[in-house]
């Protein structure tokens, strides 16, 4: 037949066959399917901002400072926690703020927690009676980042010389300071706050002891 007396050949044999071939898996290498292309696309990590953004995270805290100051007045409120005042008191202190190094900052936001201290040593006077007053007093505090607006609470021991008045008895010269206070430094070197401050023995020494609250203000120096 006539197809007998052509040449046998192998289809890989023919240079033009060759060429198509080669020629297709070239394509095929340079150009991937649609689904490789997505599946490069959802293997690529989320980015969580460009080198060098610092919006995000959170900042070391900020190191240990004296940060204030004050010498202070406080007069003392009707009735501590409920109970009726039995005496009048008046406070004349002074004391410092000092920044601890623990806080929580977010590069973020406008505001961060501080820890501080205030250490305070004073008089105490009511019923024509006098005590040396001294009180240290950890707080936890929101801030701005200028530090010209705080807000703190926090609770600590106060140590009285004498906590006899009058007609009111403390129970003993150790006593439970709790505090929560506002302050402003709206200028440069210059502090203001109100503070309300209790001290109480928390029915420790018996159940007929008797603590006060006081209204405290404060200017002082800002560092």
């Amino acid at each position: 037949m006539f197809y007998a007396h052509l040449p046998r050949m192998s289809a890989f044999s023919h240079p033009l066959t060759c060429g198509l071939i080669l020629t297709l898996a070239l394509t095929i290498v340079a150009s991937p399917p649609g689904w490789a292309e997505h599946l490069v696309v959802l293997v690529v990590p989320p980015q969580v901002g460009l080198a060098g953004d610092t919006s995000f995270g959170e900042e070391p805290a900020k190191p240990m400072a004296l940060l204030s100051v004050s010498p202070r007045y406080g007069i003392a409120g009707d009735s501590p926690l409920g109970k009726d005042q039995k005496e009048s008191f008046q406070l004349y202190d002074i004391a410092a703020l000092v920044r601890l190094p623990w806080g929580w900052w977010r590069r973020a936001s406008a505001l961060g927690l501080e820890t501080r201290l205030i250490a305070s040593v004073g008089e105490l006077t009511g019923a024509k009676t006098s005590s040396l007053m001294a009180t240290l007093v950890p707080v936890l505090a929101v801030s701005n980042r200028s530090g010209s607006v705080s807000i703190d609470v926090g609770l600590g021991p106060g140590f009285f010389s004498n906590h006899r008045f009058g007609a009111q008895d403390f129970g003993g010269p150790v006593q439970i300071v709790g505090t929560a206070g506002v302050g402003f430094d709206p200028l440069p070197g210059f502090h203001a706050g109100y503070r309300f401050q209790h001290f109480s023995d928390a029915g420790i020494y018996g159940p007929t002891t008797l603590g006060v609250d006081m209204h405290i203000l404060e200017i002082g120096y800002r560092f």
